[in-house]
């Protein structure tokens, strides 16, 4: 007798970079070993486990190019560049999905961005990168993911006809759409999600409420929100999923870790075969300086998602338990 899965279930996190020998070199010494001993348990195991690739991989002789000589010496622009040979953790921890669409994807240029592509498509890692989707079966159910950032050569999340015209058209191809953005203003001052156009530095990151809920309206099923490097609320709207931001999950060396920073999470979730939200869960962990992922028994991730879908999206239809469970209201 065949068997056909009544549900799909996605494991997401935010950003991931796992070290970087710019700005300023901090490697983990063991290969990411750490990295793999410390999440595994609570990562893999989902149909769908996806990150944000906040960086590049890179060999020798790559060079980063985002940034000028005086931005660098002020210490006001980063470029993160991975040694290729960590790779290997993100397909131990389970991941099988990464996002490529960030404003660090291309820090090395498009050489390294290609190489990065190449390689985690060699370790069986699904790489999503800028105007690109990818599709794959979960047994009988097809999967689409698609990626959308704020960047000049990203699928931009400002041009919301555009993105709808995009999930329509994989609407029509898959049974279930998730859908990717990098937007947003960053940090401890960005906690909470608006229904306004939001810019940091001067760039126009998109409104990302608009955003979110116009591809939900074209055949999105559920979307993962990153950028702000902060926990920001989720929302069910029409039966979708939508998770504005999901933090700084791990971000070893080159990215602030302090406070709201450090507080991260685990979005897991189940959708029915038509890609309806039946049930989720917040699973809490806290970065260890320098970066490292750990299970926080504490919860202060649930407490932070809680507390700010309550304040920003009263009326939404799901209710989040103070273990992390995530409902539909009665």
């Amino acid at each position: 007798m065949l068997f056909i899965f009544a549900h799909i279930t996605v494991n997401a996190v935010g950003d991931v970079m796992l070290g970087s020998i710019t700005p300023r070199r901090r490697i983990p010494p063991d290969s990411g070993r750490v990295f793999v001993e410390s999440v595994k348990d609570y990562l893999s195991g989902a149909h769908v486990v996806f990150g944000n690739l906040e960086g590049t991989f890179i060999k020798k002789g790559m060079r980063p190019v985002k940034c000028s000589e005086a931005s660098r010496r002020a210490g006001r622009c980063y470029e993160f560049g991975m040694p290729h040979y960590l790779a290997w953790s993100l397909k131990a921890m389970g991941f099988n999905v990464m996002s490529l669409d960030n404003n660090h994807s291309l820090d090395y240029g498009w050489k390294a961005y290609r190489f990065t592509h190449r390689l985690l498509d060699s370790l069986g890692i699904r790489p999503v990168g800028k105007k690109e989707y990818v599709i794959f079966d979960v047994d009988s159910i097809r999967v689409a993911v698609v990626s959308f950032g704020f960047g000049g050569t990203s699928w931009h999340i400002r041009d919301v006809e555009k993105a709808k015209e995009i999930v329509r058209e994989l609407d029509e191809k898959a049974d279930i759409v998730i859908v990717s953005f990098h937007g947003g203003a960053e940090g401890r001052g960005a906690r909470h999600t608006r229904d306004r156009t939001e810019r940091f530095y001067g760039e126009n990151r998109g409104n990302v409420v608009r955003f979110a809920r116009g591809v939900v309206d074209a055949g999105a099923d559920l979307v993962i929100g990153h950028g702000p490097h902060v926990l920001r609320a989720i929302e069910l709207y029409k039966g979708r999923l939508i998770a504005y931001s999901l933090g700084n999950f791990l971000t070893y060396g080159n990215i602030s870790i302090r406070g709201y920073g450090g507080i991260t999470a685990i979005l897991s979730v189940v959708l029915d075969r038509e890609g309806k939200f039946v049930s989720g869960r917040i699973i809490p962990f806290v970065q260890r300086p320098p970066g490292v992922p750990v299970y926080d028994p504490k919860g202060r991730g649930i407490k932070a998602i809680k507390e700010l879908t309550e304040s920003d999206f009263p009326n939404t239809a799901v209710v989040i338990e103070e273990d992390g469970r995530i409902r539909l209201a009665e």
